[in-house]
């Protein structure tokens, strides 16, 4: 999970690693309950990682 601020818009957001799902606000307190909170998609994950092997290969 990375937490990354967007000087442009002035949010903060936070960005899961392993299935790249996102949440955004100019609340940081929000931006860190839904990174503590935030639960993968199982199946999204194993997909997202299968579609980076074959690009790798």
């Amino acid at each position: 999970m990375r937490v990354v601020w967007d000087e442009l818009r002035g949010l903060d957001i936070a960005v899961c690693d392993s299935c790249a799902e996102s949440f955004a606000s100019s609340r940081t307190g929000e931006v860190d309950g839904w990174a503590d909170a935030h639960g993968c998609d199982a199946e999204l994950v194993a997909l997202l990682a299968h579609v980076a092997n074959r690009r790798a290969a």
